[in-house]
């Protein structure tokens, strides 16, 4: 194949405004389009942002990217993004430039599927699975009672596990408020906590070991990304099992928690990660290891990706969720989907609802 153009959109999306929920307050969600047009068939990706970065990532494509890749000739997408990966190096290896090639490796992988007429899952090698969802949202700063309520409306959509903040000012905070949600949930939900890297190794260590009686599915991000013996260290010291990878930019980063056995749970998100490459990666880091495999935010793309995993435990429903923008959005099914059939990823916004949010 071979890339003969490609251009970006810019948008800013409204949310319904949150308080901090780890990362501060969100109340934009910025989406970057790439369309790529190959000499076999054109491509759609994107790259989301909670509210900042945006412009930076349109601009990397446009002024960096771009004359990285138009004219370039690839076997496979997989080939593209080494091309560009490299061509980046000097300008950062994570980030923003993670972001940038990750919507440019969705647009070829959109492409590379439709040159052959099959959907995305089938071309990346793997067969069309059921994968259970699970709920959650920006609720740190919520009252147990509207915590308990967002819950309930996961409960309504029939989905089959819940997943909550912690990480409040005090650990006993936290432990009141997963224990009133174990309550309300009872022991036939699974139940995951996120605690977007609030604490030091010590503070994690000591709510990873008094959240065990709760039963949870994983204990998410205790700590920051970069401290991989410490996830290790902390996985060896309780039983509660731990989660990472919705901070993660590139493939090296889940060798390496592969290797020292640093997480039981990587989550893939092919937008933060830096592309579908990058998470296909991933998961066979993570087939390779027996590790489990979830997903973050993107979530008709990554119902294609999880079909990869041997071990798929869960698809995550955001709160954020990009439905009412899309032209077909993803269908739950008695707590479970499955990736569209159409040629490519299937995903396609509708320009009526996006445009009044078009930005510079």
């Amino acid at each position: 194949m071979r890339i003969m153009s490609l251009s970006t959109d810019y948008f800013r999306l409204p949310l319904p405004p949150s308080e901090d929920g780890g990362h501060g307050a969100i109340d934009t969600e910025e989406l970057v389009f790439v369309n790529v047009h190959t000499d076999l068939a054109d491509g759609f990706g994107y790259a989301y942002t909670i509210g900042k970065g945006g412009r930076a990532i349109r601009s990397l494509i446009d002024h960096e990217i771009a004359d990285a890749v138009i004219g370039l000739d690839f076997a496979s997408p997989e080939d593209a993004w080494r091309h560009v990966w490299r061509r980046m190096l000097y300008i950062g290896r994570g980030g923003l430039t993670s972001f940038a090639i990750a919507a440019l490796d969705m647009a070829l992988w959109d492409a590379y599927a439709k040159a052959d007429g099959v959907p995305l899952y089938r071309a990346i090698g793997a067969q069309s699975k059921e994968l259970p969802t699970y709920g959650s949202g920006v609720d740190l700063q919520k009252s147990t009672e509207d915590l308990l309520e967002q819950i309930d409306g996961y409960k309504a959509r029939g989905l089959r596990g819940v997943k909550m903040k912690v990480g409040r000012p005090t650990l006993s905070e936290d432990i009141e408020r997963v224990a009133a949600v174990r309550d309300h949930l009872g022991t036939a939900v699974d139940l995951m906590v996120d605690a977007n890297m609030a604490w030091d190794r010590d503070e994690a260590l000591e709510a990873a070991r008094q959240l065990e009686p709760f039963e949870l599915r994983w204990l998410e991000e205790p700590l920051t990304p970069e401290d991989i013996e410490g996830h290790a260290h902390l996985r060896r010291e309780t039983s509660t099992p731990l989660s990472v990878g919705e901070s993660f930019h590139s493939p090296a980063e889940f060798h390496a928690y592969a290797r020292a056995g640093g997480s039981d749970v990587f989550q893939v998100d092919p937008v933060t990660n830096g592309g579908v490459t990058v998470a296909i990666e991933a998961l066979r880091a993570a087939n390779a290891a027996g590790i489990d495999a979830s997903s973050h935010y993107a979530d008709e793309l990554n119902a294609h990706i999880l079909c990869l995993a041997e071990r798929p435990v869960f698809l995550e429903k955001h709160a954020f969720a990009l439905d009412a923008y899309l032209e077909d959005p993803q269908e739950i099914v008695d707590g479970f989907v499955r990736p569209s059939e159409r040629p490519g990823h299937g995903i396609a916004f509708l320009a009526e609802a996006v445009e009044p949010f078009r930005a510079d």
